[in-house]
């Protein structure tokens, strides 16, 4: 079961540079953390050099070489190799033995990620898996702009306001009581609402994150059509 990080991570060791690395390396790039790319490939290194803090040519499969790069000094470390399971396995495993405080992998297949689990990981990604989901909710649940599992059965997601809610205040939806899930922040084109009050009033431009059983939100978006 995937653990959310519990605080921002500042330094992140991204290991791996395939497809899924150098956009991951990248976007974090762009972010206010120090990125520490590595992969034994210099040429990847090179595609990545311009959007990270710091790059390293190194099989990281082998412990000495994290021992090197100080990769207990990291947040979070990324495992993102992904064409060689074996290299993937045990770069996570010498990352887990050696004390990482916070572990994210990618997984090629289930079976790959139930023996990421078994070993520790923290957090486990399957991309194609994971962005076949993504569509597919899309196409089948338009109103929910992103969605994050939390555990098996509670969720948090992002809603856009329809337009019957507009004008209203939260307590008179009582979204909690006719839906079971709760309004934890509402985004306006001024801001973020952290606290939304019983009596804050909502845009149609406005946007929920909401939480609660996945099921139940299953539901309310069912009524947004």
């Amino acid at each position: 079961m995937n653990k959310l990080p519990k605080s921002d991570m500042k330094q992140v060791a991204v290991l791996g540079l395939g497809r899924f690395g150098i956009e991951l390396a990248k976007a974090l790039g762009a972010t206010d953390c120090e990125v520490l790319a590595v992969d034994r490939c210099e040429e990847r290194i090179y595609e990545v050099a311009d959007y990270v803090t710091h790059t390293v040519v190194a099989d990281v499969s082998e412990e000495r070489n994290l021992r090197e790069i100080g990769i207990t000094e990291f947040d979070c470390v990324v495992v993102a190799i992904g064409d060689d399971m074996q290299s993937s396995i045990i770069t996570a495993l010498n990352c887990k033995h050696m004390g990482v405080e916070y572990i994210v992998a990618k997984a090629q297949t289930a079976q790959h990620a139930e023996i990421l689990e078994k070993i520790g990981v923290d957090y486990i990604v399957i991309p194609e898996a994971d962005s076949a989901k993504k569509t597919a909710r899309l196409l089948t649940q338009p109103q929910i702009d992103d969605i994050i599992s939390v555990t098996a059965d509670y969720s948090i997601a992002q809603v856009a306001v329809p337009s019957d809610w507009a004008g209203r205040k939260l307590s008179e939806l009582n979204l909690r009581s006719h839906y079971g899930v709760n309004v934890l922040i509402v985004i306006t084109n001024g801001g973020i609402n952290t606290s939304p009050a019983a009596d804050t009033v909502l845009a149609e431009s406005d946007r929920l994150v909401i939480g609660g059983m996945s099921s139940d939100i299953k539901t309310l978006a069912g009524k947004l059509k």
